[in-house]
């Protein structure tokens, strides 16, 4: 009997897996693909070997953070420096961990969470928390690992690629692809029922074109902070408000 358990339960883990390794095929892994063709046209245009920038996206695999490391490496910053700096562009997936993985629960087998950890990223995050709620908790863990691993390894060699046909292409085009994944991540939120992320989106979007001219460096940070801080407060009162009236 328990011998069955386990291989009903092994079933559905693979079945759940593929499941999610289809769904990333079919999203968020073109998306991805093309972020990284624009990272590795980057890299080839830093002057950086086709092997270096490639390992950049196996072991980092986090492209805002890829970007930020290209550039400080290229201007000659100090590797302190360029530490700090990545290390900030990456706080965003301490709260993409802490809002997806209380989501999928701990089974008995499973590999160490840090390791799972790695395959997370803005596209596989998003498409997770949009299809969790349709899933049953016993299959997230399989739908997560199918689409992470997939995008994971879907971006080494289209960064390859990138490197490859860096000179076969104008440059505006490899750089705007590397916006393709932060523009998925942003369409992806419109689709969400709730309008408190439709309102962020566009209070982000207006007062981040703003504050950009004047205050360059710290125009994210204000506006994610205040602005983002300020939407979440009204929304909040007004909920309230709405369950008092009831």
């Amino acid at each position: 009997m328990n011998q069955n358990n386990i291989k009903i339960r092994n079933q559905a883990l693979i079945n759940s897996i593929k499941i999610g390794a289809k769904v990333g095929l079919l999203g968020p892994g073109p998306v991805l693909f093309g972020g990284m063709l624009g990272f590795g046209a980057m890299g080839q245009g830093s002057g950086l070997s086709i092997w270096h920038t490639t390992a950049i996206s196996f072991f980092m695999y986090a492209l805002p953070g890829q970007v930020v490391f290209i550039e400080m490496m290229t201007m000659g910053s100090a590797a302190s420096a360029i530490a700090i700096a990545v290390a900030l562009t990456s706080t965003r997936f301490l709260t993409m961990t802490l809002t997806l993985f209380p989501q999928i629960p701990k089974t008995a087998h499973e590999p160490p969470r840090l390791l799972m950890v790695h395959m997370l990223a803005m596209s596989t995050w998003t498409t997770c928390m949009r299809d969790f709620p349709k899933i049953l908790p016993e299959h997230r863990y399989g739908y997560y690992i199918g689409i992470g691993l997939v995008c994971w390894l879907i971006s080494v060699p289209s960064t390859f690629l990138g490197y490859l046909i860096a000179d076969a292409v104008p440059p505006w085009v490899t750089y705007a692809l590397v916006f393709v994944n932060p523009l998925f991540f942003l369409l992806s939120f419109t689709e969400v029922a709730l309008v408190i992320n439709r309102i962020s989106i566009l209070v982000g979007g207006i007062v981040g074109t703003i504050l950009y001219p004047i205050y360059p460096d710290h125009a994210l940070l204000i506006t994610g902070i205040v602005f983002g801080t300020c939407v979440y407060v009204i929304d909040y009162v007004l909920r309230k408000r709405k369950q008092v009236s009831q």
